[in-house]
């Protein structure tokens, strides 16, 4: 059993300097504390409340971990472990880890630290062998594990029996004539969300049914993952029945369905493991369910662990599965439904785009309005100068290709005077057309000269992205204060965001955990231009000086593209030549400590990394606090002949609940609900910092000469794009390369 004294060896401190750090009675210096923490990290060190303690007999409580309380299934098994224990006189103590590893670590130690005499975990890291042998196993803890278990360990487990079950159910309806099959559960590193698809599969291979694995679906046991996972299915396929591993999955798999428009079980036929209840309105309607006597395997949890308890010496472990219930031979489950041809919609509605997270996400939904309108949403995606490009020509047709067009903020004043759009100031100023929830800078932002050209739809600005695991990690942090006597936390300002970027450059600090500080994306000027102006920004340059004169080769400029340029030591490769996708790969694998990107990417950086993205990565307004205003906007071509159906299209889409639905599938909104609601705060923590940073950012005002047609957004973007080019790769001076680009930039306006 580790000790003080081994603890006290390792940090390079007396006995007493560790007491002082655990119990707090004394101030210990900063950099003595985190080497001390460093320590006990490293040892496992578990400190009960006091020595004595350890002489004591364990107190009569048990502690319980479950992973949160919204699954009616846990609910009822924690309902039969209180009451069985409390029968027998032990106290309870509930936490829960609400699906972080850490988290759940730091509960099991203090409940061990506690001397509680058992525990009963539902464990959300089972893959974590070495801390269960280290901390339980090691202090010979007796426990109960429910549901997931750690892996090859000699450990008491009850469950139910996922496998035959599946199986039973997968083998009924392919007996009944079911030929297309989708299953949805929890992520597979858990032995009975593996055991459920092992069953799957084992049924289709046995009666010689094809399988399409693009059918088998893991997600998190939430029900935003389901819901997720099933409209982005149901965009490629169309299965006729679904399996479901648990009830929480199963609240998403119907509301995916629901607005889709799809009947259960009239269209789609859903078999869910569900607990036992005598009243059938606890039941999704229309769903299938098995009982499983979750309050019973709470009670046989709690006597097993209380048997554990009093006999320590010779108690043999346990593993039992519960069998679920259902009428295997004699149930009727209806004829399957013929896969149903898609639709002819009476009108159509042709949208030109550029494939960004949120008109993926718009494409999903619109299911929902193509249904209650009975209107065909097409959609066709190009690259970002092509669509520009398009706007531009179709405008001029007699008649458009196109009814609507997204068009960025920064397009606004040139499409606007090259009169692309429809003026739609009258649809949306009208009594009948609710803007009040729109966030106002977002829909400022499809304003021209006082009037509007268009409905916002993505909105947002940039966020600082950062490993928090890494910058939270205790040997790290204690490096970082023996070099620079400051805490490591999220830069605040590019000076020093320039050096923890340096810091966890390999080239500058052998010892870092991450071969570089950042990345920077600069493949599309677009994406460079962005890069470099909020630098700029921040330095109080820009296009304009302070007396706004047009202006690109001033002092504040100069500073900015030193910093951008001090950033570029600390970067993988070529900045020209890296792409959005290669900085996200790079940031999700731990070579890259920071990015600065978009809150509309947010979730596809969660999607990278899966369940444990919430311990991974942190988030942190943007150093210098000057981030871009990010818009995009739905624009009406001057020539559709839809112009009734498309209004109705712009109201459904400032709906509350389409709100919620494209910020679940996406994690952005411009509408101002998402932003507080608790379950998407959760879900998506970086939606708490997101008003902020919109309220903070500045808009790309470009500049233009009066009684003048202003020019392309990329033109002028292209400017400072080249001025930043012929500094990193040509090495020339950056005041040689303003003046260069306020040359350039002049030559646009002659």
């Amino acid at each position: 059993m580790t000790t003080l004294e081994d603890v006290a060896k390792l940090a390079g401190v007396s006995i007493a300097t560790v007491s002082y750090v655990i119990n707090g009675t004394k101030s210990v210096k900063q950099e003595t504390r985190l080497r001390v923490l460093d320590a006990i990290e490293q040892l496992n060190y578990i400190p009960n409340n006091s020595a004595r303690k350890l002489k004591e007999a364990k107190r009569n409580e048990i502690g319980i971990v479950f992973p949160h309380i919204d699954d009616p299934y846990y609910s009822e098994i924690l309902k039969g472990i209180i009451y069985d224990a409390e029968e027998q006189d032990y106290s309870i103590s509930v936490a829960f880890s609400y699906n972080h590893p850490e988290k759940e670590k730091k509960i099991i130690q203090d409940f061990i630290g506690r001397n509680v005499c058992g525990l009963v975990i539902v464990t959300c890291q089972p893959g974590n062998t070495s801390f269960f042998q280290n901390s339980i196993i090691r202090y010979n803890i007796p426990t109960v594990f429910i549901d997931h278990m750690p892996r090859g360990l000699d450990v008491n487990f009850l469950s139910f029996d996922n496998y035959s079950t599946i199986y039973a159910l997968t083998k009924k309806l392919l007996d009944n004539g079911y030929e297309k099959l989708s299953i949805f559960t929890g992520d597979n590193e858990i032995l009975g969300e593996y055991d459920c698809v092992c069953a799957f599969i084992d049924a289709h291979t046995q009666k010689h049914a094809d399988l399409d694995y693009r059918l088998i679906q893991s997600c998190d046991m939430t029900k935003e993952a389901a819901f997720t996972s099933l409209m982005n299915l149901m965009k490629t396929d169309m299965p006729q029945a679904i399996l479901s591993s648990s009830e929480v999955i199963t609240t998403g798999l119907t509301e995916a369905l629901k607005l889709c428009h799809i009947r259960i079980p009239e269209d789609v036929l859903i078999w869910t493991l569900g607990i036992e209840c005598w009243n059938s309105s606890n039941y999704h309607p229309g769903i299938f369910h098995t009982s499983r006597r979750a309050y019973t395997l709470g009670k046989e949890c709690t006597q097993l662990l209380i048997k554990n308890i009093k006999e320590p010496e010779f108690f043999e472990k346990k593993f039992m599965l519960h069998q679920d219930r259902f009428d295997r031979e004699s149930l009727v489950i209806p004829p399957p439904r013929k896969l149903l041809p898609k639709p002819t919609r009476k009108k159509q509605i042709r949208i030109a785009a550029t494939p960004l997270p949120t008109i993926h996400a718009l494409e999903l939904v619109v299911r929902d309005f193509s249904a209650l309108y009975n209107v065909e949403v097409l959609f066709e995606y190009m690259s970002l100068r092509d669509l520009h490009q398009m706007i531009c020509d179709d405008s001029k047709r007699p008649k458009s290709e196109f009814d609507i067009y997204l068009f960025d903020v920064s397009w606004l004043t040139y499409l606007s005077q090259e009169n692309c759009f429809m003026d739609l100031t009258d649809l949306i100023q009208s009594p009948d057309f609710d803007t009040s929830h729109i966030i106002k800078k977002n829909l400022n932002n499809a304003s021209y000269r006082g009037r509007y050209y268009g409905i916002p739809i993505i909105g947002g600005t940039n966020l600082l992205f950062y490993r928090k695991d890494i910058f939270e990690n205790i040997g790290v942090k204690r490096a970082f204060q023996e070099q620079h006597h400051l805490p490591l936390r999220p830069p605040r300002t590019w000076a020093e965001f320039n050096g923890i970027a340096r810091f966890f450059t390999r080239d500058y600090n052998p010892e870092s955990p991450t071969q570089y500080g950042t990345a920077i994306t600069g493949s599309l000027n677009e994406e460079m231009f962005l890069e470099i102006i909020v630098r700029l920004w921040s330095y109080g340059g820009g296009f304009f000086d302070q007396n706004n004169r047009f202006i690109i080769n001033s002092p504040a400029n100069i500073k900015g593209f030193q910093s951008i340029l001090d950033s570029c030591n600390y970067i993988p490769g070529d900045p020209f030549s890296q792409t959005r996708q290669q900085s996200f790969q790079q940031f999700c694998n731990g070579e890259v400590a920071m990015i600065i990107s978009f809150t509309e990417y947010a979730s596809e950086l969660k999607m990278l990394l899966e369940s444990d993205s919430s311990l991974k990565i942190g988030y942190s307004t943007m150093p210098g606090k000057t981030p871009a205003n990010v818009g995009w906007h739905l624009g009406v071509s001057r020539t559709t002949g839809e112009l009734d159906t498309i209004q109705a299209f712009f109201r459904w889409l400032c709906n509350k609940n389409i709100s919620y639905y494209m910020t679940i599938l996406d994690g952005q909104s411009v509408m101002d609900y998402p932003y507080h609601n608790h379950e998407l705060l959760k879900l998506y923590p970086w939606l708490e910092i997101t008003e902020e940073g919109i309220s903070l950012s500045k808009s790309r005002l470009y500049p233009y000469r009066k009684n003048s047609t202003a020019l392309p957004s990329y033109q002028l973007e292209g400017v400072l794009s080249e001025v930043f080019q012929n500094i990193y790769r040509h090495h020339m001076p950056i005041q040689e390369a303003l003046d260069s680009g306020q040359r350039a930039m002049l030559r646009l306006f002659v």
